[in-house]
């Protein structure tokens, strides 16, 4: 063992770029209809959650008793069961205060809470949101999207999301110019409150191919999108989602993209579909975060993030199945494929993808931390690199790396 790096990885406070915390409790505010099915978090057991892991398990049961009290014996015990199940619904509705403590425990400094955050988590300055402008490319009608049952849970949202902003910003119907002002309206907002970044999960709703369309046509487009023509209004979100690009990153933010397997449409969720965004004069900086390492296009979200003669702005994220569904040993020899290009040294961004249950935060810094330490002990072992430089990369993969990408201080 490395003793020095070992220390310096179970130390290192770590910036969570990607999570969810508090994410049913939103959702149970939102009309039944607009939420997003698996925004749920009944209680489960460790075997349940552990993906067949061993290793996995142990540090679910390690998370229940630490955080919630619960005792192996105890979620053992099926006669403790719908005990144990109350007194979890009442700990996840009161996640407002104990996240600290778990944040704390974990070695957590700031958790980015994505897409949506409930009330009660509002104003705590180690959660930093960065909101969904997905709802901004879909203002019309969306019944060919919604075909899709996966583009029907999220375009639900989307529009509850699009109607809510409407009414905060009193808009009304403009044509394309009030409809391209009330969006820097509304980026503009969300940057007075602060956020680290922005995100689209427009994966889920369609490709994320995004024809460059020539302006003058724009008008043209919107009527005709607006009086029911899909295939202007698949070009009008095509040029939408430029528009909201142009602007973050003329206001030098960063831009996270979802880039995980979900269903068969395998295709809308290949990171390589963004690659013309970057041939483009104003966007060839633009900062982006692969989410999720482009699951399981891990080689296409590489290929993506060493583009360019100097390195570009993109960055891989390794939340998600990557950490939360993962054995350590396997993680490792994936993010070892990746550091053994240097470049990526500075663009490879922990996440954990918290989702169901906020333990997911405790457990999966903890597999990170790991994961990390087995990737970096491997390539000293080879003499690839020496301590010190090993040292220098688990602090940029646990917090330089999205210190710099999100301006967070």
């Amino acid at each position: 063992m490395y003793k020095r790096l070992k220390e310096v990885i179970e130390t290192i406070r770590i910036i969570d770029d990607h999570g969810h915390p508090g994410f049913t409790k939103f959702f149970e505010s939102v009309p039944e209809n607009h939420r997003i099915p698996f925004a749920v978090d009944p209680f489960k057991t460790p075997e349940e959650t552990a993906c067949g892991f061993p290793y996995l398990t142990e540090l679910h049961y390690e998370a229940y008793e630490k955080f919630y009290g619960f005792s192996k014996d105890d979620i053992k015990n099926l006669d403790k069961r719908e005990e144990i199940k109350k007194e979890y619904e009442e700990k996840r509705r009161d996640i407002s205060s104990w996240i600290d403590q778990l944040l704390d425990d974990s070695g957590v400094d700031i958790l980015m809470a994505n897409i949506a955050i409930p009330k009660s988590l509002q104003g705590n300055p180690r959660i930093r949101f960065v909101p969904s402008v997905d709802c901004l490319v879909f203002p019309f009608d969306n019944a060919e999207e919604k075909k899709r049952l996966i583009s029907r849970y999220f375009i639900g949202f989307f529009e509850y999301d699009l109607k809510e902003l409407k009414n905060q910003y009193k808009y009304f119907e403009m044509g394309i110019e009030g409809y391209l002002q009330f969006i820097d309206q509304v980026l503009a907002g969300y940057r007075a409150q602060n956020v680290a970044a922005f995100k689209f999960v427009i994966a889920y709703a369609r490709n994320t191919y995004f024809e460059k369309i020539d302006p003058q046509q724009v008008p043209s487009l919107y009527q005709a999108a607006h009086a029911g023509d899909h295939d202007a209004y698949r070009k009008l979100q095509d040029f939408l989602v430029w528009y909201i690009l142009r602007n973050i990153t003329a206001n030098n933010n960063a831009i996270q993209f979802h880039f995980a397997l979900t269903d068969n449409y395998v295709n809308y969720f290949d990171p390589l579909n963004l690659a013309n965004l970057l041939e483009d004069e104003q966007l060839k900086d633009a900062k982006i975060v692969l989410l999720h390492g482009g699951y399981p296009r891990y080689q296409n979200a590489e290929v993506l993030a060493l583009g360019g003669l100097t390195p570009n702005n993109v960055c891989i994220d390794i939340s998600g199945r990557i950490m939360f569904a993962n054995h350590p040993r396997i993680i490792a020899k994936m993010v070892r494929e990746w550091l053994e290009k240097p470049v990526l040294w500075n663009k490879i961004i922990y996440g954990s993808d918290v989702l169901w249950g906020e333990r997911y935060i405790y457990t999966c810094a903890r597999t990170g931390r790991d994961a990390i330490y087995f990737a970096l002990e491997g390539m000293i072992d080879e003499k690839i690199i020496d301590e010190d430089t090993a040292i220098m990369i688990a602090k940029n993969i646990f917090r330089e790396n999205a210190l710099r990408i999100y301006h967070l201080n």
